[in-house]
């Protein structure tokens, strides 16, 4: 267990000298207001969340959603779930020359995703995914990581579809990470939209009756082989490819 930790420490800070960010541990860092992109600092703007802090360290330090391990090109990637757009800046450390779209349906973040932009070289559109187009309403938290939307015809934030979304960036994604708080179930609906996208990095969650098999299943059934599957407690995180 102790090496295990020490080993992660020593990834970690490796992968933030490469960002040219400051890290140490977990309990002391601080979420850092530039980063360094293709041998160029850039500023960042980010809300002073835990959410965030943690998603910085999962996402750019850890590459939870497994960008450097990708071998075969990656020309065209969509993020479901931007947030505050820190996988659109790890896609582009790892993917330079990648076309990223991200999509992310809460207003209030908009501003962080336009600072983000910048060096992340991605367009945003604040706007939901889901299986058809239409409205949706949102549920805050304190967090704004844990955002929800619920399909609503009276809704204040627009959802774009799943098939339209992968049209807008050619018609085919390389890769898509996905985090949107459950929306996924919807998403899985649509197998032929499926057939456009090579892998998959995703949070699943499992709210109501949903469990584990039926997630394996869901990605099973369009044709996707998983290759990295880490359960937690009411959610999980899934890699697969074709």
């Amino acid at each position: 267990m102790l090496l295990r930790r020490l080993i992660t420490l020593i990834k970690r800070n490796r992968a933030a000298a490469g960002l040219g960010v400051k890290f140490g541990r977990s309990a002391s860092f601080s979420l850092p207001d530039k980063i360094m992109l293709g041998g160029k600092m850039y500023s960042l703007a980010l809300p002073e969340e835990n959410g965030v802090k943690v998603a910085f360290i999962d996402l750019l330090l850890d590459d939870c959603y497994g960008c450097r391990d990708v071998r075969a090109p990656v020309k065209t990637v969509l993020d479901v779930g931007a947030n505050v757009g820190l996988f659109g800046l790890a896609a582009r450390a790892a993917f330079p020359n990648a076309i990223i779209h991200c999509y992310e349906p809460n207003p209030n973040l908009g501003a962080y995703l336009e600072s983000q932009s910048v060096p992340g070289r991605y367009e945003y559109f604040l706007e939901a995914v889901g299986l058809e187009r239409g409205r949706v309403s949102l549920e805050y938290n304190v967090d704004s990581v844990q955002t929800r939307s619920t399909p609503n015809v009276y809704g204040e934030v627009n959802q774009a579809a799943f098939r339209d979304v992968i049209s807008r960036l050619g018609g085919h994604v390389d890769m898509l990470k996905l985090d949107c708080e459950g929306a996924e179930w919807d998403l899985f609906r649509d197998a032929e939209s499926w057939k456009n996208i090579s892998r998959v990095s995703m949070e699943y969650h499992l709210q109501g009756q949903h469990t584990i098999a039926e997630v394996i299943g869901a990605i099973e059934s369009l044709g996707l082989r998983i290759n990295r599957h880490v359960p937690s407690d009411g959610f999980g995180l899934i890699l697969a490819s074709r």
